[in-house]
């Protein structure tokens, strides 16, 4: 199995360490040798990016840099990461003015941004490299048809031709787990987290409209990829009852977390006890 260079970024250590804790489990059990990456900054998405670009991009290039002197892909857990990793090399390695001008500021560092590293999402190496197959026989609790939401986040999936990942890879990676993925008509719209500091009441909107069409459609519980998804889907349900007089208790949980479930692993070893929304109705089913 390859090894990685985990970039955790910002938000899963500081606010999912159920996250980051039952994807190492995972990993570990999967065979995949991921080291975190050090001497790295935040990936500023998306608020950097958008007050000062040439310092996105530049402190992005330096983290492919360092992962470039190692050699091995670059693998994260964070969709704004992924996101803004992915748009960087991209840029770097299809124009090439702008990859000398970066270079030329990495210098100081003693630094060079070769290309050699490829930013991966923690699902897309699962799905990719680990395979379908290879996790089959490692289920050993299988979550026997629970009706299952995916959201998989803006940045994970748009633009296409920058991301690579078409939104299929989590569909299965869900079912291999025993799971039912349930369709509903918003599962294209944006969670609104990124909404949020701007117009914090479209933001509530967005969350609410998504989380209603997801219980509407028959769906037990959701999962995401993506920090900042999670505290838009998960958090925001506390105070949905305030705003809207509605209740959702739809529990929201991190692919790693589901996975865990069903490859033995038990409900304090993936962290359910972190989750805002409890995690009851799929703990009743699994043990029903």
């Amino acid at each position: 199995m390859p090894s990685y260079s985990l970039y955790m970024g910002c938000s899963v250590p500081a606010n999912y360490p159920n996250y980051e804790a039952s994807m190492n489990l995972i990993a570990g059990r999967l065979g995949m040798q991921m080291e975190y990456l050090t001497d790295v900054a935040c990936c500023g998405s998306p608020n950097l990016r958008a007050m000062d670009y040439w310092g996105w991009v530049v402190v992005n290039a330096r983290t492919l840099a360092v992962a470039d002197r190692i050699g091995h892909d670059i693998v994260t857990p964070c969709n704004g990461c992924f996101g803004s990793l992915k748009d960087v090399y991209h840029l770097l390695k299809h124009d090439s003015k702008y990859r000398d001008r970066v270079n030329d500021e990495l210098k100081q560092d003693h630094l060079e941004f070769k290309g050699i590293s490829r930013p991966r999402h923690f699902i897309e190496a699962l799905y990719t490299d680990v395979t379908i197959d290879v996790i089959r026989k490692q289920i050993t609790r299988p979550l026997d048809g629970v009706g299952i939401a995916i959201h998989y986040g803006c940045h994970l999936l748009r633009p296409t031709d920058v991301t690579e990942i078409t939104p299929t890879i989590l569909d299965e990676l869900v079912e291999v787990t025993g799971a039912q993925v349930v369709e509903y008509p918003l599962w294209k719209q944006c969670c609104g987290a990124t909404v949020l500091p701007v117009d914090e009441d479209l933001a509530i909107r967005l969350a609410r409209d998504k989380l209603k069409s997801m219980k509407e459609s028959g769906a037990v519980f959701a999962v995401v990829v993506c920090p900042a998804c999670c505290n838009q889907l998960d958090l925001q349900q506390l105070g949905l009852k305030e705003s809207y007089g509605e209740e959702f208790n739809l529990p929201v949980l991190f692919y790693p977390q589901i996975l865990g479930l069903a490859m033995g692993l038990d409900a304090s070893e993936v962290g359910l006890e972190m989750n805002r929304v409890p995690a009851g109705p799929l703990l009743q089913h699994m043990s029903g």
